[in-house]
């Protein structure tokens, strides 16, 4: 049985009724896991409560909340909470963000990103541990900080959602799972060695990493429709969330592409960026097609060393959403 998963589940424009409503669906369909993450929207974990009250075997877990937004003292009660009320379902999904997110949105400095999620992982584990927390650190410092009741598991997964070799490396070293986004098979060679050189290390494996890339399906057999639809997300990223995405492009073969497309963005033509978007950009990191197609597109990225996929639905209505996770489905 492969693992697939699902991200976000909140069709465009729907009530939260809905949201609920294929919460309860993908729990009872065998889903693996629910995953939602925060940026300019929702909170995730208010969302996530929620869905661990109405479900009973799938996994929840955040995907990703940036350190950036939270104390870690914050993180760590919220986190052990979570895994507290879902019974030892969730997991803590991490990740930097980036300067616009952080510094537009939050109001918070973007330094030494690696450096502070380092220490952030590091309190955390500390904290779930049950430790008393005197801590002086780059970052921050606590005094006689303690978690006041007891955690349901004695270790709660880490993910981290890393792109960059050395945030890669940190993943391999110190993450108990990856959450990469435009995941590509065939292509990742590079962000594979990036993360089993930090995993060896630290006396670990490539092995003891679990790859969940959140991957964008579109269930159609309006493969030009997709391929248009799709082209403005990747070059929202590319272009508009700062260097990350761009250099990783570079680093899975499309830095030629990428180029173009975030010089477009940043003179302000989106339509000329989204349109630079290829074909086989969109193919390599997106799953399109009938329900069949798209479980055969889902096989590469097991093969490729893939542990769990985590599906992001685009339909674009609450009944067709429902439709095609009920499609996708029979081929868990």
């Amino acid at each position: 049985m492969r693992k697939v998963g699902l991200m976000g589940l909140r069709p465009q424009g729907s009530k939260w009724n809905v949201t609920k409503d294929l919460a309860i669906l993908a729990d009872e369909l065998g889903y693996s896991c629910i995953t939602m993450g925060e940026a300019w929207g929702e909170d995730a974990f208010t969302s996530l409560a929620q869905i661990s009250a109405i479900t009973n075997k799938i996994k929840i877990g955040t995907s990703i909340v940036p350190v950036y937004a939270r104390t870690p003292a914050n993180l760590a009660m919220t986190a052990l909470n979570m895994d507290v009320m879902s019974g030892g379902r969730f997991f803590l999904g991490l990740g930097s963000s980036g300067k616009l997110v952080i510094e537009d949105f939050h109001g918070e400095k973007f330094v030494r990103p690696l450096a502070r999620m380092r220490e952030y992982i590091k309190y955390i584990r500390n904290a779930l541990q049950g430790n008393r927390l005197d801590h002086d650190g780059e970052f921050f410092t606590t005094k006689r900080f303690r978690l006041r009741f007891p955690a349901f598991r004695e270790n709660l997964p880490i993910y981290l959602a890393s792109l960059t070799p050395l945030s890669l490396k940190m993943t391999g070293e110190l993450a108990d799972g990856w959450l990469p986004i435009f995941y590509a098979p065939g292509r990742m060679g590079a962000s594979y060695g990036k993360i089993n050189e930090g995993a060896e290390n630290a006396g670990r494996s490539l092995a003891d990493i679990r790859v969940s890339p959140q991957v964008s399906i579109y269930v159609t057999d309006n493969r030009e429709g997709a391929l248009e639809r799709e082209r403005p997300h990747i070059a929202f990223y590319i272009g508009g969330m700062g260097t990350f995405y761009h250099e990783y492009m570079h680093r899975i073969g499309f830095g030629e592409e990428a180029d173009v497309i975030r010089k477009k963005y940043l003179a302000g033509d989106r339509f000329g960026a989204a349109s630079s978007v290829t074909d086989d950009m969109v193919s390599s990191t997106t799953l399109i097609g009938n329900p069949e197609e798209c479980s055969s597109q889902m096989e590469k990225y097991f093969e490729d060393g893939v542990d769990e996929i985590r599906l992001v639905f685009n339909e674009q209505n609450s009944e067709a959403y429902k439709s095609a996770i009920e499609a996708m489905a029979a081929f868990i």
